[in-house]
C-alpha cells in the first residue's frame, strides 16, 4: 500500500516502542507470544508515539478491514523495506543516558547477575544491558531464544527454582 517497513528482528516489546519514535513511524506491529506459549501469538499494535493502540482505534483498524475500497499503491511505489537490528543498542544508550543510572557505582558494586530469559528475546537484550552497565558477572539460564519457554514465564515463585 506504498508504506515504508523496518524491520526490527527479534526484539524486545520495549525496545520496538522506541523504535516507532525513533523512525517516526506512522505504528509499530509486534508479532508476540508475550507470556503466553507460542500456539498463542498475537499482534501487539502501536500508534506513531509508539504506544498500545485504543480500544477506538481498534475499532477502526477492524472496520477498515471490512471495507472493499482498499486504495493500493501502484507498482512503482510499493514503499521500501529495511532491516535495522541495532535498536538494542539504542534502547541500551537511552536508558544509560538517564541520570539516575551511573555504570561506575553498578561496577564498584561487582553485581554477579543470573539472567533466566526462558528463551525469550530477554536472552539477548538483557546480557547486553547488564554488560554495558559494567556488571561483573553474568550467569545466563536458558537465555537462547528459541521460543520454547521452558517454564511459565510470570516471575513467580514456582517458575523459579531452576
Amino acid at each position: 500500500m506504498g508504506l515504508d517497513v523496518v524491520d526490527l528482528g527479534l526484539s524486545t516489546t520495549p525496545t520496538v516502542e522506541m523504535a516507532v519514535v525513533a523512525e517516526k513511524a506512522l505504528g509499530g506491529i509486534i508479532l508476540t507470544a508475550s507470556h503466553n506459549p507460542k500456539q498463542c501469538n498475537a499482534l501487539k499494535l502501536l500508534n506513531a508515539a509508539g504506544e498500545f493502540i485504543s480500544a477506538q482505534d481498534i475499532t477502526v483498524v477492524l472496520s477498515s478491514n471490512e471495507i472493499k475500497d482498499h486504495q493500493y499503491a501502484d507498482v512503482n511505489n510499493l514503499g521500501s523495506d529495511a532491516v535495522n537490528s541495532d535498536y538494542f543498542s539504542y534502547h541500551i544508550d537511552a536508558i544509560n543516558a538517564l541520570p539516575l543510572i551511573s555504570s561506575l557505582a553498578i561496577k564498584k558494586r561487582k553485581f554477579k547477575v543470573l539472567v533466566d530469559a526462558v528463551n525469550s528475546t530477554g536472552g539477548i537484550a538483557v546480557p547486553l544491558f547488564l554488560n554495558s552497565l559494567g556488571v561483573a558477572e553474568i550467569e545466563l539460564l536458558n537465555c537462547e531464544p528459541t521460543s520454547e519457554f521452558v517454564n511459565n514465564p510470570e516471575p513467580l515463585t514456582e517458575n523459579l527454582t531452576e
